[in-house]
């Protein structure tokens, strides 16, 4: 039996559900995979808790929105916490920051420097700093791993990294944001675009400010991680072209439908002639034929296309955050048991 030691920042949807698949398996993990884990410390906007026995899972994961304070010690930050404990594995999973990449980003790197494997579903610090974390983690010793970060539960990076090795990798299209999704589909039956984010943002897949979605952010930063993991490219945001869809009305979906096409919000990298890659999200018209046509209005997929394997497609159909949530674990055996 291996004892791993772990660290974990932020305990909003994702990290509270991480906390509670860890209890949950916690018998498959020892019986299977030969592994103990135990949840050292843990923190969130509240303050931190530490025991080097471990914390109980069970208390942790009912904890969400009360804080982790009330069973530590207020103020007390992810930082201090790395820099005082002796673990063996970082879970960062705070909200996504775009503009800094806070508070993620320090403490992805300081975990890093201390020889910490990391798992994180953070797109914020991957999307501004892939290169930067990548070279610290083999510096270290230690690995980077972020399957969540692309599709939630969706294994995306693992498919392009581990099932296309070897192969150049021609072209990679998603349908990688489902607000978009929703709304596009809703504005197909002849709803207002207004209406249709409205619907979207009631039935969850979009947030009370939909501009990461509708205007394309989300789907660069998926992207973006995709480009600098898979194509190993140092891509960044602004080498993307993007098209957002607050253009859009009813009528023009109703004129691609007439065509015989479909409306979808695409992601696409595409090898150029020079391999060289190009980076774009917007409305795409495609073909009935299309692997992506028959994807839902709640599905995320992707589809590979390489030179030595084809056409290889995955999809997911997301309807709560625990298929991302249980990523994080996905990731940690991937380092521990593969």
């Amino acid at each position: 039996m291996r004892r791993i030691n772990a660290v974990l920042s932020g305990l909003g949807n994702i990290g509270s559900r991480f906390v509670g698949v860890l209890d949950r398996k916690r018998d498959v993990l020892q019986q299977k995979y030969g592994v103990d884990v135990r949840l050292v410390a843990a923190a969130d906007v509240s303050g931190g808790a530490i025991n080097p026995d471990g914390l109980d899972l069970a208390q942790i994961a009912s904890l969400k929105g009360q804080g982790i304070a009330g069973i530590g010690q207020a103020g007390l930050g992810i930082l201090e916490i790395l820099q005082s404990v002796n673990a063996d594995i970082f879970f960062e999973a705070t909200p996504v920051n775009l503009q800094t990449g806070e508070p993620g980003l320090s403490a992805i790197r300081a975990a890093l420097k201390r020889g910490m494997h990391v798992v994180t579903p953070n797109k914020g610090p991957l999307a501004l700093a892939y290169g930067e974390l990548r070279a610290l983690a083999r510096e270290n010793g230690v690995q980077l791993r972020h399957s969540g970060a692309v599709f939630g539960g969706l294994p995306t990076v693992n498919i392009g990294q581990r099932d296309l090795a070897g192969s150049t990798i021609l072209k990679i299209e998603a349908q990688a944001n489902l607000a978009n999704s929703y709304i596009l589909w809703n504005m197909g039956k002849g709803m207002a675009y207004k209406d249709a984010v409205r619907a979207a943002q009631e039935q969850g897949c979009c947030a009370p400010d939909e501009t990461l979605d509708v205007e394309g952010w989300d789907a660069i930063i998926k992207l973006v991680i995709l480009a600098n993991s898979v194509l190993e490219i140092d891509a960044r945001i602004d080498d993307v072209k993007r098209e957002g869809i607050t253009h859009l009305t009813p009528e023009a979906v109703a004129a691609v439908k007439a065509e015989g096409k479909v409306l979808k919000y695409v992601a696409s990298a595409v090898r150029r002639d020079d391999g060289s890659y190009e980076l774009s999200v917007g409305p795409r018209a495609l073909e009935p034929n299309h692997l992506l046509v028959p994807l839902g209005e709640l599905q995320m997929g992707v589809a590979y296309t390489s030179d030595l394997y084809g056409i290889i497609m995955a999809t997911i159909r997301e309807e709560e955050p625990t298929p991302s949530a249980s990523s994080l674990m996905r990731d940690m055996l991937s380092i521990y048991a593969p």
